[in-house]
């Protein structure tokens, strides 16, 4: 595995020194999961032959079309990449979705505080289904904030070959801080068939605009997160694609300690880059271009290794 730093593109002075822009197809998309369940979502199909093709997992609390998120998207189809955001059964913070069996519809709880995490690997895998279709030279998988778990643990336990690289957009650790006494808790509750139950106020105190969710969702992530945030190993040592993480400066959830927490354990990565962001936040309200400029210009690097 080799490890190198990106320095951060200088901004273009004039109009004639930005990257050649391209205009793109916009649509809205609705996808199945393998258990039936209708995701909504959206691409942003790049009009010439595109050099790649993001697949977008977003973050906890929030859906697909986040404002922002579109932003990159339509920056990075500028570019020539296509982009797919689509959501997870963790969208917002609670909903109802369609899950269609046969010629029947059941209604099923969603959302951030009724997700097992696990079965969210459904999701990704139907994104990434979806993004095949576009026919793009690339496949990159990324992860925002939560969003980066999902994409870790989707390829730790699903080895999908069809993921060329991988972009760890502001992962979020935030999973350290469970609770024995709460996960017990919970588990009692998923045990005697009250895991929908939100769990008291106050049993998740770093949720984004929450302070619970549900205790099969904690116990789901009480499972999941020995392997995916603490510990000597991780599910980072089974990423074998490049990996490329990022975090911004300016009020994000994680730093140059949780870039060398995942380069220390990602050791099967075929190469493994990082960059910190200069003023960029957490949620990269005024920053679309530089994230775009940064997950385009590390794109067309793996292109020129390559050839």
């Amino acid at each position: 595995m080799t490890s190198a730093k990106v320095t951060l593109p200088t901004p273009p002075t004039n109009r004639r020194s930005r990257p050649a822009r391209t205009r793109a197809i916009e649509r809205l998309l609705d996808v199945r999961a393998s258990d039936g369940l209708s995701l909504s979502g959206m691409e942003m199909r790049a009009s010439a032959p595109a050099r790649a093709c993001v697949v977008w997992l977003h973050g906890f609390g929030v859906s697909y079309d986040l404002p922002q998120c579109v932003r990159v998207g339509r920056e990075l189809a500028a570019r020539g990449i296509s982009f797919v955001a689509g959501n997870l059964r963790g969208h917002d913070g609670a909903g109802t979705g369609w899950r269609y069996r046969g010629d029947s519809i059941r209604l099923v709880r969603t959302g951030g505080w009724y997700e097992v995490f696990e079965d969210s690997d459904m999701d990704v895998q139907a994104w990434i289904t979806h993004a095949e279709t576009l026919g793009a030279a690339r496949l990159v998988l990324v992860g925002h904030s939560f969003g980066a778990l999902h994409a870790v643990h989707h390829l730790s336990t699903s080895g999908d070959e069809r993921v060329d690289a991988l972009v760890l957009a502001s992962p979020s650790f935030g999973l350290r801080h469970l609770e024995a006494e709460v996960a017990a808790v919970a588990k009692k509750m998923v045990t005697a068939g009250q895991g929908q139950e939100l769990l008291p106020e106050g049993s998740w105190q770093r949720g984004f605009g929450t302070r619970t969710v549900s205790a099969q969702t904690y116990v789901s992530w009480a499972r999941v997160a020995p392997r995916l945030v603490s510990g000597p190993e991780t599910m980072f040592a089974d990423i074998r694609c490049p990996l490329f993480v990022y975090y911004g400066t300016s009020d994000d959830i994680g730093g140059q300690a949780e870039v060398d927490f995942i380069s220390e354990r990602a050791t099967s990565a075929r190469s493994f880059e990082h960059s910190l962001l200069p003023g960029v936040t957490h949620g990269y309200i005024g920053a679309e271009t530089t994230v775009a400029s940064q997950i385009s210009d590390w794109v067309d690097s793996l292109a020129r290794a390559s050839d």
